[in-house]
């Protein structure tokens, strides 16, 4: 609290930070003034973001000259913030980060989880990078189960002791489904009494971005701050919805607030899943869209035949039917939302650890495990 006269104050005494953030209501020739005194006691590397009232471009282009990495004008998204710091922290030197996509049901039951492995797949059979899913519903998570894979330790692992953990432990924890594909699997256990932490999530998020091209982030129904960093954060969001009106409601309410945080450069996709299932009582489509002001980026039909056969034999949608309108409309919106087309160049693959040592790749499947 204090303003940049605070500031000023308190680095006169203590070793300046990466980034500061100064929030100033100062007119403009103030404001300059105490910039200016700011770096008097500033240690060299350190990065100045300055939020202000004033919407002047004479005001910035004398920040920016003063040596301020950014001015950002109130009022702004919190997303507009983040960007602002990642801009400042790049290292053009560090491994490239991958995109995180995050996938949420506006209701619990909307198969919200179902189209976030079916994702994950797809940018593996498009692509040549790795992709790694994160199952997040520690409690009742289904990615292990829908991958046919045996999880023994996983995301509750990493986040239950963040101070070890690193690119070595990460690979320890990862399941391997294939040579790109990876798994971060939930216990599916009541007895994991492992409280999400903010700082925990965000190292095992960067770095699981340091080693993924894609990462893809199967989020439970539930509002929690540690659900909605996630999705400010994440490069794509995907709120997968049903055809009734309690989901057409709580899509509403999650696309509008996303808004809010997000910002209108960080659109939120909307998936309507399961269209047909109720083709006598449920809403349209259009209907729909007209409701949440947004156009869905995916409708994938309903097939219970398809579904079923997929969970309970532990496939993926492909594998069951390549040629199903369903697999088509997920390949998609893996392709929509990679921001690429197939084909195009790739970064190398694998993990950091892995490409350091020069380890080779592994084997293409892991022995599918048997599922209680």
């Amino acid at each position: 609290m204090g303003g940049v006269p605070a500031a000023i104050a308190h680095y006169q005494e203590n070793t300046t930070p990466t980034v500061i953030v100064l929030e100033s209501e100062s007119p403009a020739e103030e404001l300059l003034g105490e910039i200016d005194q700011l770096a008097e006691v500033c240690d060299a590397g350190t990065n100045v973001l300055v939020i202000g009232n004033a919407n002047d471009i004479m005001l910035y282009r004398e920040l920016t000259r003063r040596g301020v990495a950014d001015y950002l004008v109130k009022p702004f998204e919190p997303r507009q913030l983040f960007d602002a710091v990642s801009g400042v922290c790049f290292d053009p030197d560090a491994p490239p980060m991958g995109k995180m996509f995050a996938f949420i049901g506006a209701r619990g039951g909307a198969g919200s989880s179902t189209v976030a492995h079916n994702v994950a797949f797809e940018l593996t059979e498009q692509f040549e990078e790795d992709v790694v899913v994160i199952d997040m519903d520690l409690d009742f998570g289904t990615a292990a189960l829908a991958f046919n894979l045996e999880a023994t330790q996983g995301v509750h692992s990493a986040l239950s002791d963040p101070d070890r953990l690193d690119d070595v432990l990460l690979e320890r924890f990862l399941l391997e489904y294939s040579e790109k594909l990876s798994l971060l699997a939930s216990p599916a256990k009541l007895d994991h009494n492992v409280p999400i932490m903010l700082e925990a999530l965000e190292k095992l998020l960067e770095l699981v971005k340091r080693r993924a091209g894609f990462v893809v982030v199967d989020l439970p129904h539930r509002w929690a701050p540690w659900v909605e960093r996630v999705l400010i954060e994440a490069d794509e969001v995907c709120i997968t919805s049903m055809l009734d009106l309690a989901s057409l409601r709580d899509a509403k309410n999650l696309i509008d607030e996303l808004k809010k945080t997000r910002g209108e450069s960080a659109p939120t996709r909307l998936v309507i899943n399961h269209e047909g299932a109720y083709r006598r009582t449920e809403l349209s489509a259009k209907d729909f869209e007209s409701a949440v002001e947004t156009k869905p980026a995916a409708v994938i039909p309903h097939d219970a035949v398809l579904f079923g056969n997929a969970a309970n034999n532990g496939q993926l949608l492909s594998e069951v039917n390549a040629k199903h309108k369903a697999r088509e409309a997920i390949r998609a919106l893996a392709l929509e939302i990679s921001g690429r087309q197939p084909g195009a160049a790739k970064r190398a693959g694998g993990s950091l650890f892995s490409r350091l040592l020069g380890t080779k790749p592994k084997p293409a499947r892991r022995q599918a495990a048997q599922q209680a």
